[in-house]
């Protein structure tokens, strides 16, 4: 969450948006670079780089979590 972020419902609403979308992208990315850009793409600047590669990462099997 960036520090001036809104902490209204509107959060949770982007958030559930963000998630749906991570799952239609997931269904349709060959691979974890894939998925990174396609969600680069629906959410330009949100500044979760190092989340959003490790994530994809983990989605695709490309890496261990836990």
């Amino acid at each position: 969450m960036k520090p001036d972020a809104t902490t209204d419902p509107s959060g949770v609403q982007h958030t559930k948006a963000y998630l749906v979308a991570f799952e239609v992208e997931l269904a349709k990315a060959k691979d974890s670079a894939a998925l990174k850009a396609a969600m680069e793409a629906r959410f330009p600047n949100l500044g979760m780089g190092v989340a959003l590669d490790i994530g994809s990462k983990v989605a695709k099997g490309e890496m261990k979590w836990g």
